[in-house]
């Protein structure tokens, strides 16, 4: 790895790559625990995503093989960001993404303005894109477990504007992706996650690790139409223990900037168990009998739920 002024040129197969990690221009995303990411540039001057391993993570072989992992995912379906290669240089873990011109959820539901209709278009979009790319990753047995605003790319010309009629988003982050029928490793750093995550279902908000499956995906896609259309995330409050109840017995809060007929398909899609009593009041196997009747009354199939939005969409913008 050569060092020039702070510019670190990485030497991959398909190219070189060069960053300055000590620039806040090249901070892409805020730091956080699993990795850090910022803007290059290939040696042909194409601008890319770099994507490396935090050192502490980086001594954790388990932590290191979910990182290289994450290349798996490219080129399997145009609504997924994936790396395009993996570098090993100088002990530390690199992965290389195509740059996109985007904003990510977040933001657009933080700061851009939209009347209801064209809110209401774009969430359909997104749920309608999003069900595919799960489409993709679900046929190969696995579930992606962490789609959140952050996560989800819409797409922007080089004014930073989304096509508002014809939007393109993308799934990205792909460190949390497990196989359907395993359960995440016991005690690690990604399964003591603060259970405030707002878009994550009851099961594992409770950490029923088992009863996460296909269905938690799509519900944590109802809760993104939710708070894209309401601008507010569903769940809500200061206090942890309230946000925790909400989170698990609660179902979405019905709000009339939501067409009916929609409502009821999210509700559907985030299904939950109504305890009347806080969770850890019952027996683990009666929690886990509670969580599965919720579970039952949910889209058990990407294609489900994309009918009933496909339905919605036919209806409500042919009037």
């Amino acid at each position: 790895m050569a060092i020039l002024n702070q510019i670190i040129v990485l030497h991959g197969l398909n190219a070189d790559y060069l960053f300055n990690p000590s620039s806040p221009k090249s901070h892409i995303r805020k730091i956080s625990k699993f990795s850090r990411v910022y803007k290059g540039e290939s040696s042909e001057g194409n601008p890319v995503v770099i994507k490396m391993l935090p050192s502490e993570l980086a001594a954790n072989p388990v932590e290191v093989e979910r990182f290289k992992s994450e290349i798996n995912w490219y080129g399997l379906h145009p609504n997924l960001l994936a790396p395009f290669e993996y570098i090993f240089q100088d002990n530390h873990h690199y992965l290389i993404l195509e740059f996109v011109k985007n904003i990510d959820l977040g933001e657009y539901i933080r700061h851009r303005r939209a009347f209801k209709r064209t809110r209401i278009r774009l969430a359909i979009e997104c749920g309608l894109q999003l069900l595919d790319a799960l489409e993709a990753i679900h046929s190969k047995g696995f579930i992606h477990t962490d789609i959140k605003p952050a996560n989800v790319l819409l797409l922007t010309n080089r004014a930073g504007y989304p096509d508002y009629k014809n939007p393109l988003f993308q799934l990205i982050d792909f460190g949390m992706v497990r196989k359907y029928d395993e359960s995440p490793i016991p005690n690690s750093e990604r399964t003591r996650r603060p259970f405030v995550l707002l878009y994550s279902p009851p099961e594992q908000v409770l950490g029923f690790h088992e009863l996460v499956g296909f269905h938690s995906d799509m519900y944590n896609i109802a809760l993104l139409l939710y708070e894209m259309i309401t601008k507010e995330p569903a769940y809500e409050s200061r206090i942890s223990v309230k946000l925790m109840l909400l989170q698990t017995s609660f179902p979405l809060p019905v709000k009339k900037v939501i067409p009916e007929e929609l409502m009821e398909i999210l509700l559907k899609a985030a299904s939950k168990y109504h305890f009347k009593k806080p969770p850890n009041h019952y027996k683990r196997e009666e929690v886990i009998q509670r969580l599965k009747l919720g579970i039952e009354q949910r889209y058990q199939t990407t294609s489900e739920f994309k009918k009933a939005l496909e339905l919605f969409k036919f209806n409500f913008f042919k009037a």
